[in-house]
């Protein structure tokens, strides 16, 4: 029995609760004529969320406190720069409050859910919360957020089922060179090397960098070969992407172009700011990444850096199949303390969050603030789009984009620019993305077993292919006996655990 029980039980034993009211709740006041209405009175609902943005008295909020009378108070520091070990002591201390917010909520929800941390999200559903239950029944959210006890302790952001990642390439390079967008993996591999032998960026030196990432990893690069480096499933059938034939001939391929100098030498150790340093010293050729942040760079770069312009191109692979696309349910979320009592008005925040009301606070702000509806539509104000910060900021800043909700697409593409939104659009009516792993659920033993086996096999998977990348190991000669050893390590067993899953959340839909 894990110390956090012990702690929860005095808790209960003694009645320490961190709420800061009780029904009617601390603040006097309110708003009795409010169609939005959550409590009778002004009542206070405490949250921890270690977050750059303290919400409680945003503008967002104050207006949301308005409708609902519901007024936020947070009680954990926004200066903790770790939030994951300021969550573990809040949740030790055995004080928790009404609400909990996290980007790894899950996580958390699932271990310390079932040990009576967390309310049953579950059991708190009712007539008076139709939104989240119209949210919740969908089976890609239920499945995603149901433990392997078959509650659900939290409730996670909810993502538009788009496309989210895409292939972006120099297009004033490939006009200086007079080459097209490559359309398959060898036209890839010949623009790389044009990239890096012919002099694009016009410097004289043989200074360019194809190929760049920013996520610490090559495995985009397994695309290109209708390759994955994750779990996926063909014809309901579940496999793993790393122990398949197409996986060894993508790797003998990136082996060889990352040893001609094609790939960025310092792709596992450059980082998140790759795409700001290789784009800003005008070296970097070719990205696999967001519609949206990669094409700003178009905007950043166009005084530095003359005719800059990354484009989107097809994947260029057999059936111009992309194979990321944005999870519709996400880790982040909010959970409910358990000994809170006023339980029942925070499950009604979170219905009024994913309600049509609070999805435009979430994702818009505040109209005639923020936003105007114009022909229904809700349209950012000129300052938001064209201000001294990006958009997300200036919304956070006002309190936005926060906890749990669900995200309107329509937010997005306002501030998206031109050559983005012609890749979104390439990419959604070509119905080039491929369906990913669902977010499945698992029992008890299969999530320990799962992710005990897991844990091994990644580490092995990432340390082999890195061998091979740097050449300490050739690919065609071992890969046979990197798959024995996976397999010698549970992966069939794992295979077995991901189908039973799969196959019950097919029964769901």
């Amino acid at each position: 029995m894990k110390k956090i029980t012990c702690v929860l039980s005095l808790v209960l034993l003694t009645g320490v609760l961190a709420s800061c009211s009780n029904g009617g709740g601390g603040a006097n006041g309110g708003n009795a004529d409010s169609e939005y209405l959550i409590a009778p009175k002004m009542t206070e609902l405490t949250l921890f969320a270690v977050t750059d943005t303290k919400i409680d008295d945003t503008p967002v909020w104050q207006k949301i406190s308005e409708l609902t009378n519901i007024k936020i108070k947070t009680v954990s520091s926004s200066s903790n720069s770790d939030a994951d070990t300021a969550l573990n002591v809040m949740l030790m201390s055995g004080e928790i409050p009404d609400l909990i917010f996290s980007n790894k909520m899950k996580t958390f929800a699932n271990e310390y859910g079932p040990e009576g941390a967390f309310a049953r999200i579950d059991e708190l559903l009712s007539d008076k919360t139709p939104s989240l239950k119209k949210v919740i029944d969908r089976p890609e959210i239920k499945s995603f957020i149901s433990n392997y006890d078959g509650h659900m302790y939290y409730m996670c952001g909810v993502n538009p089922d788009t496309v989210a990642a895409g292939w972006f390439i120099r297009q004033d390079w490939l006009d200086k060179l007079g080459l097209k967008a490559p359309t398959n993996p060898e036209e890839f591999y010949q623009v790389l090397k044009a990239f890096r032998e012919n002099d694009p960026n016009g410097n004289g030196s043989k200074d360019e960098t194809p190929y760049l990432s920013r996520f610490g990893t090559i495995d985009d690069l397994t695309f290109i070969f209708n390759a994955t480096p994750e779990w996926n499933m063909e014809n309901d059938k579940v496999f793993y992407g790393p122990a398949r034939p197409e996986f060894k001939t993508a790797y003998i391929n990136m082996a060889k172009w990352y040893d001609e100098g094609l790939i960025d030498k310092e792709i596992y150790t450059r980082g998140a700011k790759s795409r700001d340093k290789l784009f800003g010293d005008n070296v970097g050729g070719v990205i696999h990444d967001w519609f949206g942040s990669t094409t700003q760079f178009n905007d950043i770069l166009k005084e530095d850096i003359p005719g800059f312009k990354l484009v989107a191109f097809a994947p260029p692979n057999e059936g111009n199949k992309e194979y990321t696309r944005r999870d519709v349910a996400i880790a982040q979320g909010v959970a409910i303390g358990e000994n809170s009592e006023n339980k029942e008005y925070a499950i009604g925040l979170l219905d009024f969050l994913f309600s049509e009301k609070g999805g435009l606070f979430m994702n818009f702000g505040i109209e005639g603030e923020q936003y105007d509806m114009i022909d229904g539509e809700p349209i950012f104000k000129d300052y938001v789009i064209h201000g001294d910060k990006t958009a997300i900021n200036i919304l956070n800043e006002a309190g936005a984009c926060g906890l749990a909700y669900e995200q309107d697409f329509r937010y997005e593409e306002q501030w998206i620019n031109d050559e983005a939104r012609e890749g979104i659009d390439l990419y959604i009516n070509n119905n080039m993305l491929v369906p990913k792993f669902p977010p499945v659920s698992y029992t008890e033993e299969e999530f320990s077993r799962l992710n005990e086996i897991m844990t091994n096999i990644d580490t092995y998977r990432s340390e082999i292919c890195q061998q091979w990348i740097f050449g300490s190991k050739d690919v065609e000669s071992t890969f046979d006996a990197y798959v024995d050893e996976m397999y010698k390590m549970g992966l069939k067993e794992a295979e077995e655990i991901q189908q039973a899953a799969y196959d019950r959340y097919m029964k769901m839909k």
